[in-house]
């Protein structure tokens, strides 16, 4: 569903397990990830993240697919199954965040984000450090899905070290409650605070 609570693709309720099953029989297959992408059909673009060919995407496809995104799930497979396997994630996190870019390109750059605070070995503190000055600065007042990417951007940031974390802390605190509008499901906003703060995160620092 997108920012106007509109479905762009049509959407067929074939679910993940299915779809993981059938690309794991099918394999991986770059000219048929881009016709699945441009089926029309969500489960198709699910389908297209399970078994594109990562070694064949540049970054005009990525630039051109991260528009034609209107789901928060297919953001985040989109971002961990695609943009992940890529050498261009972090050049599409730092673009696709940017302040200007539409309500869904941002969402997809914050799970971009997300990725890289969770397995990036060579970016340090500062870098994920400005991420968190930026959401403490905007989240309140940014649009839906931007809001909930930054949210759980807040939440990976805080997870990656000590540091980081009594950062985080302190960000989701001067923030205090935010609310995402899920629409008629079952979906609950994520608080980031009592995920940082609980004891099974804090054991793993």
């Amino acid at each position: 569903m997108n920012g106007a609570g509109k479905i762009s693709d049509k959407v067929y309720a074939v679910g993940l397990t299915k779809l993981r099953s059938i690309a794991r029989e099918a394999k991986r297959d770059h000219e048929r990830a881009l016709e699945l992408w441009n089926s029309g059909v969500h489960e198709g673009k699910l389908l297209a993240t399970l078994t594109e060919e990562p070694k064949k995407i540049t970054p005009e496809q990525l630039d051109k697919q991260v528009k034609e995104i209107h789901t928060f799930d297919l953001a985040d497979y989109f971002a961990k199954n695609v943009v992940a396997k890529t050498p261009f994630l972090l050049e599409k996190a730092n673009e696709w965040t940017a302040s200007g870019q539409p309500e869904f390109v941002r969402r997809v750059g914050y799970a971009c984000v997300c990725v890289l605070a969770k397995s990036s070995k060579t970016l340090n503190n500062n870098y994920f450090s400005k991420h968190l000055i930026i959401i403490e600065i905007e989240i309140q007042n940014a649009s839906n899905w931007v809001k909930e990417g930054q949210n759980y951007a807040l939440i990976a940031i805080g997870r990656r070290n000590q540091a980081l974390n009594t950062k985080a802390l302190k960000v989701a605190d001067t923030i205090g409650e935010i609310t995402i509008d899920y629409g008629n499901t079952s979906c609950k906003t994520t608080d980031a605070f009592k995920i940082l703060s609980s004891e099974k995160v804090q054991q793993r620092l």
